[in-house]
């Protein structure tokens, strides 16, 4: 009976002194959220591009946020307890005093600021293919000598279609890659025929890290790209690839590049370059012996022994009017390929294809248009057409797209599901030799 009295009157004190104890927590712990409101400032500034924060500091943001919530819990309790029980929770709280303190001397130990470097934000390395040609390499010296140069700060790289200012671009951005003293990130932005200023505000938004709610107008993310872009990120270069028109930098939200940032656009209109005031760089075709070079390396040494083959194969190059994909689609088609009356009815079906595009004069329309009758099989060439229903530069999966196919009856039947997925990847895999299709990592197909 005495213990029992002297038990409560325990809890009986507790009670008195609790409300002084609730007074200490709250006091420390308004204490604790100043100090997240300092660091949470700081984060502002520090956490920019090329920066993450430290994992400890990030762990001690998720303790100051669960000890608020359990200090409101308990706050809540005690509210509801009578003058008795109202003492029970007195080691409640001051274990909570405890934790409190600990968190406060946590955040006094944060040395050396509350991020560290990020390297995943400095860019993507891209899969790239080996540049022919001394124009060529001439036209990458000179847009990397452009972007080296601060009184340079717009680029614009401008050539026909095929003839490779996407394969010198991506090359130009792995290098920078390796140049990280120059520029805090590198942004490559595809943009396409199709342009949307809302699906290049969120591309843009997914490589700087912002995040838009899904409601804001145009206007509004446009502030916040220019806000990060220009604030946040001291040195950047955007690459936009294959710009058809005149885009309003102001309406996107990139700024006009200021010193130590670059623009970078590719186009197939020199107009383009010069309306948004670009330093132009032209890329040239091939010679016509280079061309024949990269044909030879493409069909294949033992082919281009028979001089008879090598008579038609060269007039065949000749017809790529020095286009890179022009002359690899062609020669990928010829691979293998030792039968001069082959050869002979190549040269006369390319001497047939005079097809323009839209009016355009699109040398690369019908070296595709080749490569495409070559297939022979209507299926194959079903199968091939079906990729038109997806947009320009649209992620395709390949097993998506097989099963696309065994849904449409491209795919002929046989006894099992499983066959029918092996001869819907042979079929993706003919496309890819005769460079119809063209196959992406991983990575590449998230940024599309």
């Amino acid at each position: 009976m005495d213990f029992t009295l002297n038990k409560i009157g325990k809890y009986v004190d507790n009670h008195t002194s609790l409300d002084q104890r609730m007074k200490d927590l709250k006091r420390k712990l308004e204490q604790l959220n100043g100090l997240k409101e300092d660091a949470e400032s700081i984060m502002t500034t520090e956490l920019q591009p090329r920066k993450k924060l430290k994992a400890e500091v990030q762990i001690w943001l998720k303790n100051v946020e669960r000890i608020n919530g359990e200090v409101q819990d308990l706050d809540g309790r005690i509210g509801e307890s009578n003058v008795l029980t109202r003492g029970f929770h007195a080691e409640d709280v001051s274990r909570k005093i405890k934790e409190v303190e600990e968190l406060i001397n946590q955040r006094h130990q944060f040395h050396g600021g509350l991020v560290v470097d990020n390297p995943q934000w400095i860019g993507q390395v891209l899969s790239t293919t080996t540049l022919s040609g001394e124009a060529v390499k001439a036209c990458v010296e000179e847009i990397w000598q452009c972007l080296m140069d601060d009184e340079v700060r717009k680029i614009g790289v401008w050539g026909m279609g095929g003839v490779g200012k996407t394969s010198i671009m991506k090359l130009v951005n792995n290098q920078l890659l390796k140049e990280t003293g120059k520029f805090d990130i590198v942004i490559w932005i595809t943009v396409s025929k199709e342009m949307s200023i809302a699906k290049l505000q969120r591309d843009i938004a997914s490589k700087i890290g912002v995040d838009f709610s899904g409601d804001e107008d145009e206007t509004t993310r446009a502030g916040k790209l220019f806000e990060t872009l220009s604030q946040k990120i001291s040195r950047f270069v955007m690459i936009l690839d294959d710009l058809w028109k005149k885009v309003s930098l102001e309406r996107i939200g990139i700024p006009e590049p200021f010193v130590g940032s670059k623009l970078v656009l590719t186009t197939r209109s020199a107009d383009v370059c010069k309306q948004i005031d670009c330093k132009v760089i032209e890329v040239k075709c091939l010679t016509e012996e280079e061309a024949w070079k990269l044909f030879s390396e493409k069909v294949g040494p033992n082919i281009l022994n028979n001089p008879e083959v090598e008579l038609i194969a060269r007039p065949i190059a000749k017809r790529c009017r020095g286009l890179p994909l022009g002359v690899i689609t062609i020669a990928s088609c010829m691979r293998g390929i030792d039968d001069i009356c082959e050869w002979r009815n190549a040269l006369t079906e390319l001497s047939l294809h005079k097809t323009s595009v839209n009016g355009l004069k699109d040398e690369v329309f019908q070296q595709l248009r080749f490569s495409y009758d070559r297939l022979k099989d209507p299926k194959l060439q079903d199968c091939f057409l079906s990729c038109a229903l997806y947009p320009e530069d649209c992620e395709i999966r390949e097993e998506k797209l097989i099963q696309l196919w065994i849904a449409e009856g491209l795919v002929e039947e046989v006894d099992s599901i499983q066959a029918e997925l092996d001869r819907g990847r042979a079929i993706a895999n003919r496309l890819i030799r005769n460079c119809l299709l063209e196959v992406f990592t991983e990575w590449e197909m998230k940024e599309q």
